[in-house]
């Protein structure tokens, strides 16, 4: 018997069986990864446009004090018949994603809040309120109900969203104690937050620019 062709061939075949394994844990799940994303592309692109149409639509309504510029600009998705024409997806019609247009409507959040002051200013924040509530019960629908279609970067985007909205809308209501202890409304809780929403907001919009099929001019 010829030991040293048997352990040879022991040998080769390990390696072989140890290629196999990594070739199985790695190599097949992300061809198969990538033939579902191809699959349903169509689908998730659908996603897309509906949340970039969902923020956009909720920045259209922002409050007249927070504009910042008389510029729009248009989010169109690739057309999956025809992938050389783009179909529309949404206005924005204040610029946004300018340069330095965070920063400045971050500026005219806050001193649109700071000029208002008791019952005055508790309805004012009251309605931005229920505005980002109206979103978080749309974007948490989308969450639970089409997440299998959203990346995983944006779907965790997206939760940290409904969660800081979670805490303007909860903060909000400790308005109601603090009414039956001062009788007044103020408006005060939550109010700190509303700058930061928006900013992840537009953040988000970035983020969903980028994606394959999607584009803004």
């Amino acid at each position: 018997m010829d030991w040293d062709s048997f352990l040879i061939n022991i040998y080769a075949g390990s390696i072989y069986f140890v290629l196999g394994i990594l070739f199985s844990i790695w190599l097949i799940p992300k061809f198969t990864i990538r033939l579902l994303k191809q699959k349903n592309i169509i689908h998730f692109r659908t996603k897309i446009t509906f949340i970039i149409s969902e923020l956009c639509d909720f920045l259209n309504h922002m409050p007249k004090k927070f504009k910042i510029n008389n510029e729009s600009t248009t989010f169109l998705v690739r057309n999956s018949n025809y992938p050389d024409l783009y179909d529309f997806v949404a206005l924005l019609n204040q610029n946004i994603m300018k340069p330095a247009a965070p920063e400045q409507l971050k500026v005219n959040i806050l001193t649109t809040i700071q000029k208002y002051s008791g019952e005055e200013r508790f309805n004012f924040v009251n309605g931005e309120v229920e505005r980002l509530r109206s979103l978080q019960d749309t974007l948490e629908n989308i969450l639970t109900s089409h997440s299998l279609n959203i990346d995983d970067k944006i779907i965790s985007t997206l939760s940290t969203l409904c969660i800081e909205i979670r805490k303007v809308v909860t903060e909000f209501r400790f308005n109601n104690v603090c009414e039956k202890l001062t009788g007044e409304k103020e408006g005060i809780h939550g109010s700190n937050r509303i700058d930061k929403i928006y900013d992840k907001i537009i953040n988000l919009l970035w983020l969903l620019e980028k994606e394959n099929g999607i584009k803004r001019e």
